[in-house]
């Protein structure tokens, strides 16, 4: 149970662990660290540039395959994505505080299951309609959590 609720918790800390800004919750260092390793570690398995990643940071999401494979990897190491490359953000709301929740079942009523030609593009899809549905709640998560 504490994998699958870390492996949550760091979904939702890559994607968007960050609450509007009235809201106080403080995001633990100790998660921080973790995504920060999966990070790294997505970043060296898929050869994504820091380049990319500036530009992603920057809210100009890549097109590139490289990019769209660390998203892949970042999902699919925490269980936000299976092994048939479906997103499952809502399984995010049995492990978060309940002043997110409707934060989260926007992302998943307006996005719903995207397609791609494979896990790659599938994540890719995902958080783009993510950060076109509540891109400042998506900048601010990656700004909490990467700095």
């Amino acid at each position: 149970m504490y994998s699958k609720t870390l492996g949550l918790s760091l979904a939702l800390l890559v994607l968007c662990s960050a609450i509007t800004p009235h809201q106080a919750w403080e995001i633990p260092d100790v998660l921080k660290k973790q995504v920060k390793k999966l990070h790294d570690r997505c970043m060296a398995s898929t050869g994504v540039t820091e380049e990319l990643m500036t530009e992603a940071h920057k809210g100009n999401l890549p097109n590139d395959p490289t990019f769209k494979c660390f998203l892949h990897c970042m999902f699919e190491t925490v269980g936000l994505m299976d092994s048939d490359n479906v997103m499952h953000l809502e399984s995010l709301v049995e492990v978060l505080p309940v002043e997110i929740h409707p934060k989260i079942l926007n992302l998943v009523d307006a996005c719903g299951t995207k397609k791609g030609v494979d896990g790659c593009d599938t994540a890719y899809l995902s958080v783009q309609c993510y950060i076109e549905t509540d891109r400042p709640f998506i900048k601010a998560a990656v700004n909490d959590l990467l700095g």
